[in-house]
């Protein structure tokens, strides 16, 4: 229980917890943390379907069913894990560092009607205290950049993984230091910091599969949906615009989702980040 404590993690319970977060989240997202997928990459269907895509590619990913054992490292408020139970049928395990999170999942888990397929617990992803081989798979979405050590992270998932379990992570990765201009490197450091982005350096472009190799997982796979991510960046990238002016009035500081929002989407356009999918299997032994 010590590591739920750790500075890093109250950290970025604090950034979820956060009155400008939440509302931001629920206004702009839906109550989702993550992006949409447009197939086309274009902005040709609305902002909630696209959400229920990257959900679906979850399911894809991971080659769900009914009788598969999920673990969802970072479950924010439930939106993805009841989703996919509901449609799926399979039984996930969410876990999160901030509290709040687990009653606002809990209860939409109720209003859904699959409080008997999901379940939340108050867990750090690096040090989960789940049994060895425990898990049929496990996902991520958008949450590991959060983590200060990737490799502890992604050795707490190959323990409590079964063998022949597959990971399914959607991520970003950033390119090289040297890429970035003076300014952008500046605004980059600054949205780590007050976003609790610790292990955000360690997604560098076609390295991270390094570290899934390095771990002990085979079979490890790099997908760049970047192009397919844009329109759904690009939507926020207007919200931002619009709302700029707070953050020019009160500082960034206080307004980091929208200064990030107002960033973002030139930094993929311009190849200085992309959105990928990494998927990999714990061998048999």
């Amino acid at each position: 229980m010590e590591a739920l404590y750790t500075d890093t993690n109250q950290k970025v319970a604090r950034y979820y917890s956060r009155l400008r977060t939440r509302l931001g989240y629920l206004i702009v997202l839906g109550g989702a943390k993550h992006m949409g997928y447009y197939p086309n990459g274009t902005a040709d269907i609305s902002e909630r379907e696209a959400q229920l895509h990257m959900q679906d590619m979850i399911a894809r990913k991971l080659e769900l069913h009914e009788k598969q054992l999920v673990l969802e490292a970072g479950c924010g408020e439930g939106a993805v894990s009841t989703y996919l139970a509901r449609k799926y049928g399979a039984h996930i395990v969410g876990i999160t560092i901030t509290p709040f999170e687990i009653k606002s999942a809990q209860a939409r888990a109720k209003r859904l009607g699959v409080s008997n397929k999901v379940e939340y617990k108050f867990m750090d992803y690096s040090a989960t205290g789940f049994p060895d081989n425990y898990f049929d798979s496990i996902y991520t979405s958008e949450t590991l950049s959060h983590s200060p050590d990737i490799l502890k992270t992604l050795g707490e998932f190959y323990r409590i993984l079964k063998p022949g379990g597959t990971i399914a992570l959607f991520e970003y990765t950033i390119a090289p230091d040297e890429q970035f201009t003076h300014d952008e490197k500046n605004w980059l450091d600054f949205n780590i910091e007050h976003a609790a982005l610790f292990g955000l350096k360690s997604f560098r472009h076609d390295f991270f599969p390094a570290l899934i190799r390095q771990t002990g997982f085979v079979e490890e796979k790099e997908l760049n949906i970047s192009a397919q991510v844009l329109p759904s960046v690009y939507r926020l990238h207007k919200i931002a615009r619009f709302v700029y002016p707070l953050v020019q009035l009160f500082g960034a500081k206080q307004f980091i989702n929208t200064f990030a929002a107002y960033h973002w989407f030139t930094y993929i356009k311009n190849g200085l980040f992309r959105y990928c999918i990494f998927t990999a299997r714990k061998p048999f032994r």
